[in-house]
């Protein structure tokens, strides 16, 4: 399925159902110039093969650059958004699950042994599979195996969705055996304070909302909140409010007949000027040239 816009809830939890309750997997693949893939997160685990060209991914405060024949696992829960690099087209394949596709039911001994400490440790909120190790080159090969047999769903392709799947965690797991030992509670709590203020601006985006108007949502100061962002994100709240309403007006762009003052407006710039000028800085465009079919030049992760 190709899709390269993501819908989300007040929350920033994405609205997708990925697959159904008989099967809770489903894939995706998207390509270049159709923007950014604006931050969000879903209960689901997440899997990315590149195929093409590089991309720019962010999963929680890591950054981690892919290369043709890279891939990434995105833990549960955990934001997370793309960014297309500049001149460079790329072709990227998801796959998205539950995580009960692989343990089974809740009280096995592969959901309370191996997959909910993988869930709960947070130095494996994000993990590259890269190409110079033969295990990671492996887990990428079983990653683009599951999107290909989701894609074309020969006879019996669940059983080698799963397989492929599991193979991919057994991986993961065996060679990060020690990462699973450590207990960080106090990251833990960090991310769901700062799942809880991205919440409200989710909620108020289109409004002209400040820092301290955050800061308040989880009973903490201006200070505290600047510090939670950069710790959990590694972005300050500004940078986070402009990514993420500069996302939102891409959507308007292609989807909307809506003007350009508009736009602003309702995505909750404070002017269509500096909308235009926060534009034309990430993309490398205006808002107007790129309505009228101008590609997108740049973007970065800040």
């Amino acid at each position: 399925m190709i899709n390269n816009t993501v819908r989300v809830d007040e929350k920033g939890r994405e609205l997708q159902n990925h697959g159904n309750l008989a099967f809770p997997c489903a894939w995706y693949c998207s390509g270049p110039n159709q923007g950014d893939v604006p931050w969000h997160w879903h209960e689901e685990i997440e899997l990315v093969y590149l195929s093409k060209g590089t991309l720019q991914c962010a999963v929680g405060n890591r950054r981690f650059p892919l290369r043709k024949g890279e891939a990434l696992f995105i833990n549960t829960g955990i934001p997370h958004a793309f960014f297309e690099e500049s001149g460079i087209p790329y072709e990227e394949s998801d796959i998205v699950f539950h995580p009960r596709l692989i343990y089974g039911d809740v009280g096995s001994i592969f959901y309370e042994k191996y997959i909910l400490p993988l869930m709960r440790c947070p130095s494996m909120a994000g993990f590259a599979f890269r190409k110079d190790l033969d295990w990671q080159r492996e887990a990428a090969l079983s990653i683009k195996e599951a999107v290909t047999v989701c894609r074309t769903k020969p006879e019996l392709y669940e059983f080698t969705v799963r397989e492929a799947l599991t193979n991919v965690f057994t991986l993961l797991l065996r060679h990060n055996s020690g990462e699973l030992q450590q207990t960080e509670a106090r990251s833990s709590f960090l991310m769901e304070r700062v799942k809880r203020m991205l919440d409200y601006f989710h909620s108020h985006y289109q409004e002209s909302i400040s820092v301290e108007q955050l800061a308040k949502q989880a009973n903490i100061c201006k200070r505290e909140c600047q510090r939670d962002f950069k710790k959990v994100l590694g972005l300050t709240p500004t940078q986070y409010f402009e990514q993420y309403r500069l996302a939102m007006s891409l959507r308007l762009l292609t989807e909307s007949s809506c003007s350009i003052i508009e736009i602003a407006d309702q995505c909750g710039f404070q002017s269509p000027s500096y909308f235009t000028k926060l534009f034309r800085e990430k993309y490398g465009v205006t808002p107007t040239a790129f309505r009228s079919g101008a590609p997108l030049l740049h973007s970065d992760l800040k």
